[in-house]
């Protein structure tokens, strides 16, 4: 695509803001990968946060689901997020946890946009979560899309809305207790 060309509604951002989005990004993946899921929890989101991700359809081109409901590994708002970061976070009420898995968070493909609303942007990315446990021999391979919106408060970019979209239509994990 010509640099010069532009889809329609897919102008970028400015260096300075897309730096900004990265910097988000790459400080969001090291709390995951420390596993400081409080600390991510208040300051990287704000209170209206809505965190989800769908169990992904493999269907036929053109077919629908019968199911007429979405399910979703993810559907959670702040208190939602900040239940499971409570579980996870002592021994007794995570024994998937125990001991912790060791993850790495490759985030990559970032693009970022203007939001209709001023002070925020959406971004997407991909994401690989590379996922290792001492009780198994072989490590887990998490693929996915991210579609984000970013809201600037107070000088920094928290995240009001993320959309996960896995690349495999089942998670062969034993459990997913960590967040993508």
């Amino acid at each position: 695509m010509d640099a010069k060309a532009k889809r329609p509604g897919q102008e970028q951002v400015d260096d300075a803001a897309y730096r900004r989005v990265l910097n988000f990004y790459y400080d969001e993946a090291e709390l995951f990968d420390n596993h400081d899921y409080e600390t991510w929890l208040a300051t990287c989101v704000v209170p209206e946060i809505q965190y989800r991700m769908p169990v992904r359809n493999s269907l036929e081109l053109g077919a629908k689901a019968d199911l007429p409901y979405d399910n979703g590994y993810f559907m959670d708002d702040f208190n939602s997020l900040a239940i499971r970061i409570q579980l996870w976070s002592k021994h007794a009420t995570t024994t998937a946890e125990s001991p912790p898995s060791i993850t790495r968070h490759f985030v990559t493909n970032i693009r970022a946009f203007p939001a209709e609303q001023a002070e925020r942007l959406r971004a997407t990315s991909h994401v690989l979560v590379y996922r290792t446990r001492a009780t198994e021999p072989r490590p887990y391979l998490f693929s996915a899309r991210r579609e984000d919106l970013l809201d600037d408060v107070d000088g920094m970019l928290r995240l009001v809305r993320r959309d996960i979209t896995m690349d495999e239509p089942v998670v062969m994990s034993p459990n997913l207790s960590f967040l993508v």
